[in-house]
């Protein structure tokens, strides 16, 4: 059985928007006080200023939610999002290596970081095979 080009890219849509609201809740959490570790990276911060800044990040991650939501509407015409979330999922574990690395260690790093990359991965290959998708149905007509 072929799996549709349109369901495979809704699927991937929902994951990012089920794995990004997740990711909002518990930075929500933490900027009102409760002290979990970040569920992107492992780190457990504290003070005002971290809380503040996990509000903020809270906030942008409620609006990526809401964009992968709007593109599992119309996911075909709105595929472009994954190639955008791709990039920054990629590029937010090389800014986290580069910069932080000395400060985030152990499995909870590893675990983000490596869910990070199979995310990236997943909505990259699904991108480009929602392409090739397309032209064997055209193909075939």
């Amino acid at each position: 059985m072929k799996i549709g080009s349109a369901s495979i890219l809704k699927l991937m849509f929902v994951v990012g928007a089920v794995v990004d609201g997740t990711i909002a809740v518990t930075w929500f959490l933490i900027a009102c006080g409760v002290e979990i570790p970040n569920i992107l990276n492992g780190y457990t911060g504290a003070g005002p200023d971290y809380q503040l800044a996990m509000y903020v990040a809270a906030m942008f991650m409620t609006g990526w939610t809401i964009l992968l939501v709007w593109g599992a509407m119309k996911p075909v015409e709105r595929r472009d999002l994954l190639l955008i979330t791709s990039v920054l999922l990629l590029l937010s574990v090389i800014v986290e290596l580069v910069f932080f690395g000395d400060m985030l260690v152990g499995g909870g790093f590893v675990f983000g970081a490596t869910k990070r990359v199979v995310l990236s991965t997943a909505a990259l290959a699904i991108y480009f095979y929602s392409f090739a998708s397309l032209k064997s149905s055209l193909d075939t007509r």
